[in-house]
């Protein structure tokens, strides 16, 4: 009967396991063991050692995507707290048609990224002129290329992908603020607590364990951004916009360097880990751990 019993959590938990194994798992192993090794997809693989990762080192464009991948992650995890967390705030304040606003606010976020990268070239376009720059031109001002200025197309891809997910955490944090509750509200109010410290002194610090977990789910989710990047700029002009995950997918599936491309995403894992290892230690509340 005891035996039974230990079995029985393994049974439900299997079919995700077996899944996440497949998925997850076996792929990041296969990488892990195909980074040692020269192949071009054709042929039987020819062992490298370590020279697949001491070219990330040597490699510009590969360095140059690291600090890419860097800033999009600060600017973009940055971005989508603050706009999530505003809006999250403009909801809890919106009295009539709140139900109509959250579908509205969330509408980005269901949206495929070919469309909302689609409609953002539509918008910035410089020849022809886009919305933008026609406003611009009306404007008598002269026109921005946006998407093949280098130091614009890093910060846009940026904050197109931000645009995207604010109101996942917009839903987070109203969920979060909502559950505050009442009573403790209505004490800071009889203390004479205004709206604005009513957030800074109770539901911020209450909601405090949600930002943190949010901030976690941010990193790592903007660390391995792709598809924005790959389909508004693909990575250029030149590498401005180049991110890590885009110049691995260019190196395996456009130049057919598996080994080196295979290299390149063990990088990737290993920053994730390191990262998201930093932030869980900075928000851990144990004193003693």
């Amino acid at each position: 009967m005891i035996g039974r019993s230990r079995v029985t959590p393994w049974l439900y938990v299997a079919p995700a396991l077996l899944v996440f194994t497949a998925t997850v798992t076996a792929p990041i192993l296969w990488s892990l063991s195909l980074s040692f090794f020269r192949w071009n997809g054709l042929g039987a693989p020819q062992f490298a050692g370590m020279q697949n990762f001491g070219q990330l080192f040597v490699d510009g464009i590969f360095r140059q995507a690291v600090v890419n991948n860097l800033v999009f992650t600060g600017l973009g995890t940055l971005v989508q707290m603050v706009v999530g967390m505003v809006m999250a705030i403009l909801l809890l304040s919106i009295r009539r048609f709140r139900n109509i606003i959250r579908v509205a606010y969330f509408v980005p976020c269901v949206i495929s990224s070919v469309a909302i990268s689609q409609i953002f070239a539509q918008l910035l376009s410089a020849n022809p002129p886009g919305v933008l720059n026609a406003m611009l031109g009306s404007a008598g001002a002269d026109t921005v290329p946006f998407l093949s200025d280098p130091r614009l197309t890093l910060v846009i891809v940026t904050l197109v992908d931000a645009y995207k997910f604010c109101a996942i955490y917009m839903v987070i944090y109203y969920a979060a603020f909502m559950a505050v509750d009442r009573e403790v509200l209505e004490a800071a109010e009889l203390d004479g607590c205004n709206w604005w410290q009513q957030y800074v002194y109770v539901k911020f610090p209450l909601v405090a364990a949600v930002v943190a977990s949010t901030v976690v789910m941010l990193v790592s989710g903007t660390l391995k951004g792709f598809d924005v990047s790959y389909i508004l700029t693909n990575g250029g002009p030149g590498a401005s916009s180049e991110l890590v995950s885009t110049y691995l997918y260019k190196t395996i599936f456009t130049s057919a360097n598996f080994g080196y491309g295979s290299a390149q995403s063990v990088f990737l894992v290993i920053e994730c880990l390191i990262i998201v290892a930093i932030l869980r230690r900075l928000f851990r509340h144990d004193p003693e751990a």
